[in-house]
């Protein structure tokens, strides 16, 4: 009888967990169905992609593009801050103007040492 008692509450928990899950991926779905216009859906999905990265926004094939862009637009952005990614991306353009046998240093004629001569010891 005890066990049967606990499966039994093992499974109302379960049971109770699943429809939690299930209605709070569906009731959001439903909201934005019945209760936004056509013409600011979009809109609000992109809200929605920049606020929530959860992985119910995948039920709804609209939402899931958005957060994908979103998700590709901040990877961008964050490479873009970067300043270990390219710091001399301006310089792109006068490299690719050059001919292909322009050396990129022009040659020296001296060169200067990096360093002092070391000391003899006299």
């Amino acid at each position: 009888m005890t066990i049967t008692v606990l499966a039994g509450i093992v499974a109302l928990l379960v049971f109770l967990f699943l429809i939690s899950e299930i209605v709070s991926a569906v009731l959001p779905l439903l909201i934005v169905l019945t209760c936004v216009p056509d013409r600011e859906r979009e809109a609000l999905a992109e809200v929605l992609a920049a606020l929530d990265s959860s992985h119910r926004l995948r039920l709804w094939p609209a939402l899931r593009l958005a957060v994908a862009l979103r998700r590709q637009e901040r990877r961008l952005a964050r490479a873009a801050r970067d300043p270990q990614w390219n710091p001399y991306a301006h310089l792109n353009e006068h490299f690719a103007d050059m001919p292909g046998d322009a050396p990129l240093n022009p040659p020296y004629d001296h060169a200067e040492p990096v360093s002092p001569p070391a000391h003899t010891g006299e």
